[in-house]
């Protein structure tokens, strides 16, 4: 089973309603191709992907991030 040993901690902080709605949706759709695609990348740098289990509560975190009338920034493709 893989593990992954953590020595130092990444955070992806984004505010619930922020002030600039398509500066964050940009972000979320950067990040969202790092997970989809960065797979390969990984493994040839010798990390472990993660799981996909862990990205789909990554994505299903992302739906509380809305604009200015509530609506979800993030959808998924």
């Amino acid at each position: 089973m893989p593990s992954w040993p953590i020595t130092a901690a990444t955070f992806i902080l984004m505010h619930k309603a922020p002030a600039d709605p398509d500066a964050s949706r940009e972000a979320l759709a950067f990040f969202d191709w790092a997970y989809r695609k960065g797979d390969g990348m990984a493994e040839e740098l010798d990390y472990i992907p993660l799981p996909g289990s862990v990205v789909d509560l990554v994505h299903e975190a992302w739906r509380s991030i809305t604009d200015s009338a509530g609506k979800p920034l993030f959808a998924m493709k």
